[in-house]
């Protein structure tokens, strides 16, 4: 079926929502819409705004991003009357940055680049989410950077940047301009998608919906399509509430854990680990792996050990009412919902002490994973493979929360065996969508809430990072 077809048919439906009202539509049977063949015609045009004045929606898929997934999102969007486009986030290693001649920051040599999180999108989706003063200092040869992270390595507009192409070639680009974080969504380094195709990263990652549509009819249609509440897509909107298992962005955790540089000239075929800067790993992570609570005994970052004592001390006193949840030596044929020590200590743990992991995406670019800061510790590994349905036991879920940690488990691939440390406690949002709900009860609403204001300030904070 053409997408002219599909549209139309949307757009039909659509007409159906608005004629008998959305709440008596949804009590239907849209998916049976096969003889309409009249064209699409947008309710409403997107318009170019300032930073914030465009509502958003982000899509994105468990594995590599469909066009089944694209053409959904398009004709959802067409019909509600918004825009849709395919966008991009990766990671790419910076060499250095430059003023005239002169070195502002370098990384450890010739090879090495600092891992930085890059959002692409076309340039009308910049110019109409983040304004046309950004949009108008993006493009071939330049970039925008991130305040945070241009006052991390002490840089500014005018300066040209190094970066390590996905063949390993250096390209050099111009820092069109620096802007506040959440005008450019939490992401670090902001380019097109012509600039990030010449750089070698080609592979899309998102479907970008913005404009004036209406949110009800958006959502509905994203249902009709197959692609709100499937548990393989994630529908992220601008004025979504926090989740109790979201993880900082890379800008984040590098402000918290120290930035380090790798050797990306070391990447060989089918290799996923690379050297890390050792400077860092001497400041950043004990010498020798520590026994924690329970009889754990991994290398964590220095800012999580204090949180990760109190949540495994909490779990080993609650094991002695209930000694399922720690399993020192367990029957390898269940599927013990506790913690696995010895699967622990064989297979899971925080950190290695000299290498970082990537997904590779290139010859010499790949995403680290959060491994690599040490910052998240993998347990039971053997009951709760990545992409498994989880089996963690729910009380062990909700300490650590509680003492500061996100859970893996409610990711968009589930990772059952993953607690990734975030600085806040986690136990008191709401999340029922997870496999371990929180317990609280929800706040108190008034009967009519002021509507929830747009929030781009971590559209793009999941950009440059692995699924663990």
């Amino acid at each position: 079926m053409s997408r002219r077809n599909r549209a139309a048919k949307l757009a039909i439906l659509l007409g159906c929502v608005l004629s008998v009202g959305l709440d008596q539509a949804k009590a239907g049977s849209p998916q049976d819409i096969g003889a309409i063949s009249a064209p699409a015609v947008p309710l409403q045009l997107a318009v170019a705004g300032t930073p914030g004045s465009v509502q958003v929606v982000s899509i994105a898929q468990r594995g590599t991003l469909s066009d089944a997934t694209i053409n959904g999102a398009v004709d959802a969007a067409v019909a509600s009357g918004g825009t849709a486009v395919p966008g991009r986030g990766f990671q790419i290693g910076l060499r250095r940055v430059l003023r005239g001649a002169t070195v502002v920051q370098q990384s450890f040599g010739p090879g090495w680049g600092f891992p930085m999180s890059v959002t692409a999108l076309p340039l009308d989706a910049v110019r109409a989410v983040m304004g046309r003063a950004i949009a108008g200092t993006v493009g071939p040869g330049f970039l925008v950077m991130g305040k945070t992270t241009a006052d991390m390595r002490g840089a500014k507009a005018g300066d040209q940047v190094e970066l390590i192409s996905a063949s390993g070639a250096i390209a050099t680009f111009w820092i069109g301009r620096v802007v506040p974080d959440d005008e450019i969504g939490g992401t670090e380094i902001l380019m097109t998608t012509d600039v990030a195709t010449a750089l070698g990263i080609t592979t899309n990652t998102r479907v970008l919906i913005f404009g004036n549509f209406d949110r009800q009819i958006l959502d509905y249609l994203l249902t009709v399509v197959g692609l709100l509440g499937n548990p393989r897509v994630q529908v992220w909107h601008s004025w979504d509430a926090p989740t109790a298992d979201g993880v900082m962005s890379l800008l984040q955790t590098k402000q918290v854990m120290g930035e380090f540089d790798l050797y990306y000239a070391g990447l060989v075929s089918g290799s996923v680990w690379v050297e890390r800067n050792e400077g860092w790993s001497q400041t950043n992570l004990p010498a020798v792996r520590y026994e924690y609570p329970t009889g754990i005994v991994a290398r964590c970052h220095n800012v999580i050990h204090s949180d990760l004592v109190a949540a495994l001390a909490e779990v080993a006193g609650l094991a002695t009412l209930y000694p399922e949840l720690v399993n020192v030596n367990p029957n390898p044929a269940s599927q013990s919902t506790g913690l696995d020590i010895a699967n622990t200590n064989s297979s899971g743990g925080c950190a290695t002490p000299h290498t970082a992991r990537l997904s590779r995406t290139g010859i010499s670019t790949g995403i680290v994973s959060r491994h690599s800061w040490g910052m998240a510790l993998d347990t039971s590994t053997a009951a709760n493979c990545q992409g498994c349905i989880p089996v963690m036991d729910c009380r062990i879920v909700r300490i650590f929360r509680k003492h500061n940690f996100a859970w893996g488990g409610s990711f968009l691939t589930p990772d059952g065996m993953h607690f990734e440390w975030v600085g806040e406690r986690r136990d008191l949002v709401q999340n029922p969508k997870s496999p371990c709900p929180n317990l609280t009860p929800p706040a108190v609403q008034s009967v009519n809430p002021p509507p929830r204001r747009s929030d781009l300030s971590r559209l793009f904070a999941d950009d440059g990072w692995a699924g663990e």
